[in-house]
C-alpha cells in the first residue's frame, strides 16, 4: 500500500464544505470527502505547528515533554520506519520551520523538495523592491518578517507563482518520476492558509469583491477590536481565498495520483494541524495580548478542531464521531501498510474505526501547548463528548464549556458546573502519566482549585478508569 499524507497548515475545519461551510468554495475537498472516512471530532493534540509535526511523525503525544524546536534524534518516526521496510519516502513542503536543517524533520526521507520564499524565508535580497498591502502599522512584524515576505512575492504574476500551486506541482512531478518504483510515502506539507494571507486577487474577490477593508494579510495577534469590522471581513476573505486556492491544487494532486493508476493502492490522508481565531472571542491569531494569555491562548474550538479525511482502498466512505488526533495518523497508516507499529508510537491506530469495527479509540481529547517548564500560561484543553475543560495550571481558575449546547465554546459555565471538573482532571492526569510527562511538568498541574479538598495523593495517583467518578 502506498501512502499520501497532505497537511494544510492553520486550516479551520469550519471553513470547509465537508464540515458544513456553505460559503467557502472547496470542491476538491468536497469530492475527496465523498470518497473518504471523515472524522467529525478531530482535534489538534500537540499545539501548534512544529509540535503537531513532531506528534504526527512520532505517533505519540509530545506536548508533555517537547516544545518548539528540533525533533530529538532518539524519536522513532514514520519516515525512518517505512524506509526500513523498503519504502521510498519523499517530503514536499514550503513550511519554513519544518525546513530548518538543525531541526531534523527530514530524517528518513530519501528526497526533500523545499519550495523557497514562504513566510520570512530569507530568499530575496534585503534591499529588494516591495509594496505594502496596507498601512504597515496594521501588520505583525512589519519591520522585519513582513518586509522579507513582500520582497519574496514581489515578482508573482500568475496563479502558478503562488506557494500552494508550486508545492502541488512539485509533488505531482515527484509522483510522475517515482510512482512506479515500488512502495512509497509522499508527505506533502502546505503552509497555506497560514498567514500571510495573500492569494491571487480573483480568489479573494470570491468572498469580498467590493469590500472596503484593508488587505491586512498578517494582523498583529491580539484583540480584534484593534481593527475595523471591514478589516476583519477582509481578513476572513483573504483567508477564505487562500483555502480555495489550496483546495484547487490539492485536487490537482489527487487527480494526478488517480490518473497514474494509484487510486486502488494508495491511502490518502488529508488533515490540518490547528486553526486560527479570526475575530471570535474578540481575538485574532493563536496567541498574544494581555499578560495572562501572552504565551498561549487555550486551543479553543476555532483553534483545535481540524479536518481529517482518510480515503482508503476497500473501506466504505462515511463519517465517524471518534475523538482523534494527528498523532493517530502514523500508527494508522503503518497498520494499513502492513508494517509493524513500533512500541514507542502510543497514539491509536484508527483502522478499527475506519472499518466500522469500533466507535472510539479514547474517551477524551487533549489539545495543549507544551508543558515544558513551570509557566502557568501554557493551558491544556480537555474534552469529552459533553464538556470542555480548560486547565491553565494548578491554582488558576479553570474554564468549562458545555459542548452539547455551546460547540463554539463561547460561554464559560464553570461557576455553575464545578462538579464536572474533578473527573475530567483525573482523566487529564491519567493521560499525562500514560504519555511520559516528566515529573517537573506534571507537579504544577496535579491539584485543582482551593475548593477541591480531596487528599492530594488521590490526584497524584488517579484512580483507574473503571472506578473514576
Amino acid at each position: 500500500m502506498n501512502i499520501l499524507v497532505i497537511v494544510s497548515d492553520t486550516l479551520r475545519r469550519d471553513y470547509l464544505g465537508p464540515y458544513g461551510n456553505p460559503v467557502v468554495q472547496t470542491p476538491s475537498l468536497d469530492a475527496l470527502a465523498r470518497e473518504s472516512v471523515v472524522f467529525d471530532q478531530a482535534f489538534s493534540g500537540s499545539f501548534p505547528t512544529l509540535p503537531c509535526r513532531a506528534e504526527l511523525f512520532t505517533g505519540r503525544f509530545v506536548f508533555p515533554y517537547l516544545n518548539w524546536g528540533a525533533l530529538p534524534k532518539k524519536e522513532v518516526i514514520l519516515s525512518e520506519t517505512l524506509s526500513a521496510e523498503n519504502y521510498t519516502c519523499a517530503m514536499v513542503t514550503d513550511n519554513l520551520p519544518l525546513c530548518r536543517e538543525r531541526y531534523g524533520y527530514d530524517r528518513g526521507f530519501h528526497a526533500r523538495h523545499r519550495i523557497r520564499g514562504q513566510w520570512y524565508d530569507a530568499l530575496e535580497p534585503l534591499d529588494g523592491p516591495f509594496e505594502w498591502p496596507c498601512s504597515p502599522k496594521k501588520l505583525r512584524s512589519h519591520d522585519g518578517r513582513m518586509k522579507q515576505y513582500l520582497r519574496n512575492v514581489s515578482g508573482f504574476r500568475t496563479e502558478e507563482d503562488y506557494f500552494a500551486p508550486r508545492v502541488a506541482r512539485e509533488a505531482m512531478h515527484w509522483l510522475e518520476e517515482n510512482h512506479h518504483r515500488g512502495r512509497w510515502l509522499l508527505y506533502v506539507d502546505l503552509f497555506d492558509p497560514h498567514e500571510p494571507w495573500d492569494p491571487p486577487k480573483e480568489f479573494t474577490d470570491l468572498y469580498d469583491a467590493n469590500g472596503t477593508g484593508d488587505n491586512v494579510i498578517y494582523p498583529a495577534f491580539g484583540r480584534a477590536e484593534n481593527y475595523s469590522e471591514a478589516d476583519i471581513r477582509r481578513m476572513r476573505a483573504l483567508y477564505s481565498g487562500e483555502i480555495t486556492l489550496m483546495d484547487k491544487w490539492v485536487g490537482k494532486l489527487i487527480a494526478k495520483l488517480d490518473a497514474l493508476g494509484h487510486r486502488d493502492d494508495t491511502v490518502v490522508c488529508f488533515l490540518s494541524d490547528h486553526g486560527i481565531l479570526l475575530g471570535e472571542r474578540n481575538l485574532l491569531g493563536k496567541m498574544g495580548g494581555t499578560m495572562r494569555d501572552l504565551l498561549g491562548w487555550p486551543p479553543y474550538s476555532q483553534l483545535s478542531r481540524v479536518p481529517m479525511l482518510f480515503r482508503v482502498p476497500g473501506v466504505t466512505p462515511g463519517r465517524r464521531t471518534a475523538m482523534v488526533h494527528p498523532g493517530d495518523v502514523t500508527p494508522t497508516v503503518l497498520e494499513l501498510a502492513g508494517v509493524k507499529v513500533p512500541p514507542t508510537m502510543t497514539a491509536s491506530s484508527l483502522v478499527p474505526v475506519l472499518k466500522g469495527n469500533a466507535d472510539r479509540v479514547r474517551d477524551i481529547a487533549v489539545s495543549s501547548w507544551s508543558l515544558r517548564g513551570w509557566n502557568p500560561h501554557r493551558p491544556s484543553v480537555i474534552r469529552n463528548d459533553e464538556w470542555t475543560y480548560v486547565c491553565w495550571r494548578s491554582g488558576l481558575e479553570p474554564e468549562v464549556y458545555h459542548r452539547a449546547t455551546d460547540p463554539d465554546e463561547l460561554q464559560n459555565v464553570y461557576s455553575k458546573n464545578k462538579g464536572v471538573v474533578p473527573d475530567l482532571h483525573r482523566q487529564y492526569l491519567r493521560f499525562l502519566q500514560e504519555n511520559d510527562v516528566p515529573v517537573r511538568h506534571y507537579v504544577p498541574r496535579i491539584w485543582l482549585m482551593s475548593w477541591d479538598r480531596r487528599p492530594r495523593e488521590t490526584l497524584f495517583h488517579p484512580q483507574p478508569a473503571a472506578s473514576a467518578g
